[in-house]
């Protein structure tokens, strides 16, 4: 698959699972992990953190089966970026 159709298949997973403008976006990377095996580095941004964290859990399943009826067998890691969850400032002792 190319890196375009795997962008386009994890937007559409996660578009799906998280209506309501809660997903806002996601960012792709293609890496090795520790064995030097190819995979697929996902990293998925919400305005605010979804009411099912059960579902957030559940959609790096839901988008690794997206790919692999595809054909892709990369492993997935999923990340998530909740925006109302960022620090705004540094931490100060």
């Amino acid at each position: 698959m190319t890196e375009r159709e795997i962008e386009s298949i994890v937007s559409n997973v996660l578009r799906a699972r998280f209506p309501g403008g809660q997903y806002t976006g996601a960012a792709v990377r293609f890496d090795t992990d520790f064995d030097g095996a190819p995979i697929i580095r996902v990293t998925a941004r919400y305005q605010t953190r979804p009411d099912s964290r059960t579902e957030i859990v559940r959609t790096v399943h839901a988008i690794r089966d997206a790919l692999l009826d595809r054909g892709e067998e990369r492993f997935v890691y999923l990340t998530n970026d909740i925006a109302d969850e960022r620090q705004a400032h540094a931490d100060v002792d």
